[in-house]
């Protein structure tokens, strides 16, 4: 009896010792680390009981808001996975070895959620903290997840040029884990590029390394992904076994999205056996669950979804599967391939309807997607990529001294080469410089040639309008000189015969005896053709006048054009009167008889229709 009361007080006082430890932050950290692979939900409970106990240091806190992120990433919960590792980050500032932790695995979130960009974002952060930590094989995870991003989007070339840096590193580090998770993104990579037996390889063993290393769950992603080559392979059976073990595994890990695409490659197999009522329920469970999940594959699965239902000429349940991926289509990121797939098999839905319009519509949507998918030589990308990894692959089994020696020739010859390049590079740069200025000289001096010519040019018509100006001016001169004399001619007439017609008039008041004299100045004044002397001169300096006028006017007579030669020298009705020895008032109402002849009623017009003939 002693003993036992003995016992209970040694157990009571140790149980009450026990109690009084302090919470061992590390410890509980390590544990949901090693079984939050296995077994997420064990994990959380002890990530909710450390946040519960108040971690005393930023690293802590953030190392289990970063277990807290990993959860939800393992279950499939991609919004609040990125969420903690955000959160984790706000605690890890100014320590870079966990910062790290965490950058990578927001990375995998925002590739999940298909936010590839950012995903990029912050692997390059990662990439900086790694190399300045040098850790060579952080560095070389960063370069896996690179990979992985430009696997999905289906830049295959970057993906295997990243996965063969990775594989390098890691190797060389002796890090056996990642080494085999990188054989398994390198396997998705060539089962993207259609080279199935060889991602078959890669898969099986891929699949020997991670039950090896205890990570179960990336055992029955590969055991999906291997499924998938089978179905290229058309080894069915194969592919079934494989998919219905990973789904069974992947149940208790809750991960909507990988179940979810587990069953509906079940029912693509079932589809291509001929099995379409097996395949539409997978295909309903593959949905069910990728919509709950929000998953970027629902495009792609309701596309087969749907194919399957047209086939049956299920078209309601068709319609109603359309009508559930459609809020998805603008929010939720899918690749090139993915989309074609859904737009397709919706449009021939829509035409089995007899929506003729919807139907054109994605007719359309089609023919644009299939025209924006790069037509490359797929065959040869292949060959080049799977040679790369080859050789990988054999330096890898083989570390010989003979393959480095190699390696490093290759290195100098291409750098020789590339050397080589730099300088026929640079030499051709300068000739194209040279040539362009001398072009460019030849080209200004004949600029300036052809501006000499035309300033030339320009100075010899100048000089040629002035020539021509003088002349003109010296003509006018000539011109106005004559008229001047004509005039004075013309009123040198008028006088003369004004003097005769006052003698005239004298003689009439004398006597008789003057009537001889009378006889002979009449006669000298008939003798003296005046007026044909008039003619002579006007003529030669207004040659065209009467012609002209004339045609011009053919009323006119001879003594209208006389009587406008006389206008034309700007002599008044006065002085022409006197000249034609008519009364004043009969050389006005000549003109005026001219000028109604002419039909023309204003002075201005008539005179300066004279003065420009």
């Amino acid at each position: 009896m002693v003993k036992i009361l003995l016992s209970l007080l040694l157990f009571t006082s140790t149980l009450g010792y026990s109690q009084k430890q302090p919470y061992d932050f590390k410890g509980a950290e390590s544990n949901a680390r090693t079984i939050i692979y296995k077994s997420p939900d064990s994990a959380l409970t002890i990530i909710k009981k450390t946040l519960a106990q108040k971690p005393p240091h930023d690293t802590i806190w953030g190392n289990t808001y970063n277990l807290y992120g990993m959860y939800y990433g393992m279950t499939g919960n991609t919004d609040s996975c990125i969420y903690y590792f955000k959160k984790s980050l706000t605690y890890l500032d100014k320590y870079p070895t966990n910062r790290l932790r965490s950058l990578m695995n927001l990375c995998i979130g925002y590739r999940n959620k298909g936010e590839y960009k950012k995903s990029l974002k912050y692997l390059d952060e990662a990439l900086i903290i790694s190399k300045k930590l040098k850790d060579n094989i952080a560095t070389g995870k960063v370069y896996g997840e690179m990979a992985s991003n430009y696997n999905y989007m289906l830049e295959y070339d970057k993906s295997v040029d990243y996965l063969l840096k990775s594989l390098k590193i890691l190797t060389e580090e002796k890090s056996t884990g990642n080494v085999v998770a990188i054989k398994q993104k390198l396997a998705n990579t060539y089962l993207a590029m259609e080279n199935f037996e060889f991602a078959v390889d890669l898969y099986k063993e891929t699949l020997i390394g991670f039950k090896e290393i205890g990570a179960e769950k990336n055992y029955y992603l590969t055991l999906v992904n291997l499924a998938e080559a089978y179905i290229r392979l058309e080894r069915y059976d194969e592919a079934k076994k494989a998919l219905q073990d990973a789904a069974g595994g992947l149940e208790k890990f809750g991960d909507k999205e990988l179940i979810g695409i587990a069953y509906s490659k079940i029912g693509n197999i079932e589809y291509k056996e001929g099995h379409n009522a097996k395949a539409l329920i997978a295909y309903k469970k593959a949905f069910d669950n990728l919509t709950e999940n929000k998953s970027t594959r629902i495009l792609r699965i309701a596309g087969e979804y749907v194919n399957v239902l047209n086939a049956e000429k299920k078209y309601k349940e068709a319609l109603d599967v359309i009508a559930r991926a459609e809020p998805y289509r603008e929010v939720i990121y899918s690749n090139i391939q993915d989309r074609m797939v859904y737009v397709e098999a919706i449009a021939d839905t829509y035409s089995y309807t007899g929506n003729a319009q919807k139907a054109l519509i994605e007719y359309k949507n089609t023919i644009a997607i299939k025209d924006s998918i790069a037509s490359s030589d797929t065959e040869e990308a292949v060959k080049e990529i799977q040679a790369k990894f080859q050789t990988e692959l054999q330096r890898e089994k083989n570390l010989a001294l003979e393959a480095s020696n190699k390696a490093l020739q290759e290195k100098v010859e291409a750098e020789q080469t590339l050397m080589l390049l730099y300088i026929f590079g640079s030499i051709i740069i300068i000739i194209m410089i040279l040539a362009f200025l001398r072009s460019y000289w030849l080209k200004t001096k004949l600029q300036k040639e052809q501006l000499k010519s035309i300033e030339a040019e320009n100075k010899l018509i100048k000089q040629q309008h002035k020539y021509e100006q003088e002349l003109t001016n010296a003509q006018k001169e000539i011109i106005e000189e004559k008229q001047r004399e004509l005039t004075a001619t013309t009123l040198q007439m008028a006088n003369y015969q004004d003097s005769i017609n006052i003698i005239l008039s004298k003689c009439n008041t004398e006597e008789m005896n003057m009537a001889g004299l009378k006889k002979e100045l009449q006669q000298l004044l008939k003798q003296k053709d005046y007026w044909k002397q008039f003619e002579t001169r006007f003529n030669s300096l207004h040659p065209d006048f009467e012609r002209t006028l004339s045609n011009k006017f053919s009323k006119l007579t001879k003594n209208d054009i006389e009587f406008c030669s006389l206008l034309k020298l700007n002599l008044t009705n006065k002085e022409i009167a006197s000249l034609l020895q008519i009364s004043h008032e009969s050389a006005i109402t000549k003109k005026y008889r001219i000028k109604k002849k002419m039909e023309i009623n204003d002075d201005t017009e008539f005179e300066k229709l004279l003065l420009e003939i």
